[in-house]
């Protein structure tokens, strides 16, 4: 039998073969953790994305959710705290009743894309007297006055707009608490009174002040 004596030069197949791969391994060991981190990148960028559409929607739930206090005749707004988290509304502060409470409650689960109500709201008749008496309840009264103004005088002129038989552009519209005034120029008498027709025939007008002109020009 042959026997050989490995030199101190001399490489075995085995280390020989370990030593041509190991640039190979190392290369797909990082192709896997560049990967595995790019994954990781767009996971992390996908939940902050998702986190900052779900804080926008519950910004514009609660921003609804206060709009519909605020035209309720029978709550008072600013006695009222609301907050949406993930499609569920939170209500605190102070009600005069428990009938009050429950409207409360109603309002916001009617609210489209709210889910739920925790409802915490405590009864306290005596604050909420005082904050109606105060100037808030006032300035609240306004800004509702206001919107609900522009609100209708965006309805009637849209209407006129729409029809090719009005000179909506030349036609100029204001609102008072249901009150709609008409005024400018007309080409007929036939033009302003269904001018007046299409306002008096708009949701949310009361009576109707037709002070077109008929005008050729």
């Amino acid at each position: 039998m042959r026997n050989e004596t490995k030199g101190p030069g001399m490489i075995t197949a085995g280390a020989l073969a370990l030593a041509c791969s190991s640039p190979l391994v190392y290369a797909d060991m990082n192709t896997n953790t560049a990967s595995q981190t790019m994954h990781e990148a767009k996971q992390t960028a996908a939940q902050k994305m998702n986190r900052t559409e779900a804080a926008v929607k519950d910004a514009w739930l609660d921003g609804k959710l206060e709009s519909a206090f605020l035209f309720n005749e029978q709550l008072n707004s600013f006695a009222i705290d609301t907050e949406v988290k993930d499609r569920v509304a939170y209500l605190s502060g102070h009600v005069e009743s428990e009938i009050d409470k429950d409207l409360a409650g109603e309002i916001a689960l009617s609210v489209d894309g709210i889910t739920s109500v925790r409802n915490e709201l405590a009864l306290d008749p005596a604050k909420v007297k005082a904050d109606r008496n105060a100037d808030s309840y006032a300035e609240r009264n306004s800004f509702r006055d206001t919107v609900m103004n522009a609100t209708l005088t965006a309805r009637v002129k849209s209407q006129l707009l729409l029809n090719d038989n009005t000179s909506g552009l030349k036609i100029n519209v204001d609102s008072n608490n249901g009150d709609v005034t008409l005024s400018g120029k007309v080409a007929s008498e036939a033009e302003k009174e269904l001018a007046g027709a299409i306002a008096d025939n708009t949701d949310g007008t009361a009576t109707v002040h037709n002070r077109l002109i008929v005008s050729a020009k």
